[in-house]
C-alpha cells in the first residue's frame, strides 16, 4: 500500500533515550500491543494522564524528621535508664515515669502525623474525583 492510500497519512516523530524507549516497549507489551506506533497512538488519543501535586503533603512528611529526633531522644533515655539499672541494680520510679510520658507523647505525635497524612491524601483523591 502506498502512502496516498493510507488512512493515516501524517508522520509523527519524536526522540527518546534508550531507557525511555525500553520503558515504552515494556508498557506496550503489558498493554497487549504489538507495535509501538499503535500503542503510542492509542495512549496519545485516549490515554489518561493524572498529575497530582503532593506539595501540600510535604509539611506532613517533614514531621518525619521531628519524629526521628524524638525516637533518638527516647532511645538515649532508655539507654541511660538501662545503664543506671545495671550499675545500681535499682529502678528509679521517676525515670520509668518520665520515660513512659515521653513514649506516650511520641505515640500522640505519631497518631497526629498519620491522621494528617491520611486526611491530606484523601483530600487530594477527592480533588481528583477518586472515591
Amino acid at each position: 500500500m502506498n502512502d496516498a492510500e493510507r488512512f493515516r497519512d501524517k508522520h509523527v516523530h519524536f526522540m527518546a533515550t534508550a531507557e525511555e524507549k525500553s520503558q515504552l516497549k515494556k508498557n506496550m507489551r503489558q498493554a497487549g500491543y504489538e507495535t509501538l506506533g499503535n500503542y503510542l497512538l492509542k495512549m496519545g488519543l485516549e490515554g489518561i494522564i493524572i498529575n497530582v501535586d503532593f506539595s501540600e503533603l510535604r509539611g506532613a512528611l517533614g514531621d518525619i524528621g521531628s519524629l526521628r529526633n524524638e525516637f533518638n531522644r527516647i532511645g538515649n533515655n532508655i539507654n541511660q535508664v538501662t545503664k543506671h539499672v545495671n550499675e545500681s541494680k535499682e529502678i528509679d520510679a521517676m525515670d520509668v515515669y518520665l520515660l513512659q510520658e515521653e513514649v506516650d507523647r511520641l505515640k500522640k505525635q505519631i497518631e497526629h502525623f498519620e491522621k494528617n497524612v491520611v486526611d491530606r491524601f484523601n483530600e487530594k483523591l477527592r480533588q481528583l474525583g477518586v472515591d
